[in-house]
């Protein structure tokens, strides 16, 4: 498979993003389809542009020259900065409606993602500044309390 690539900068507040297309032999990249790809791009994922290293959009068609329903498709790979990859594919007849649906699954997974890495750190954060309030030692979890406290058993077995 040829690959084509076009590396573009754009900038979303402080950070610059990096945007890149890849299609291969089958699908012909022009101008205007980059420029489209980087502006559904850049609309798609706007919100999470601060915390996005690199947004990487394979086009590719899997039928190659035969006509099909789900034969062309987009996949997205994002890097945000300090965690692995993330990847979205769908499957379309037109590659509007492949790069529409991988966008909205890439968004899906984002919110997901730093959303639970936001409600993380913050519970940790107040768990920790509790426990410094108190002047308390972090508890054992019940199950190592508990097996302390059970009697011993019958002879011949010893914990």
């Amino acid at each position: 498979m040829e690959s084509r690539r076009l590396k573009m900068n754009l900038a979303f507040g402080r950070q610059g993003v990096k945007i890149l297309v890849n299609s291969d032999k089958n699908i012909s990249t022009d101008r205007g389809v980059i420029g489209f790809v980087e502006d559904e791009v850049t609309r798609g994922l706007r919100r999470f542009a601060r915390r996005l290293t690199r947004v990487e959009v394979h086009l590719s068609d899997v039928n190659s020259h035969k006509f099909g329903t789900h034969d062309k498709r987009c996949m997205i790979e994002v890097r945000p900065a300090g965690t692995r990859a993330m990847t979205a594919t769908v499957s379309a007849a037109t590659l509007k409606e492949a790069l529409a649906g991988a966008l909205k699954k890439m968004r899906n997974s984002l919110e997901t993602k730093f959303g639970r890495l936001t409600t993380a750190k913050r519970i940790s954060a107040t768990r920790k500044k509790a426990i410094v309030e108190a002047g308390q030692r972090k508890k054992k979890g019940v199950y190592q309390a508990r097996r302390k406290a059970w009697p011993a058993r019958a002879a011949g077995h010893s914990f």
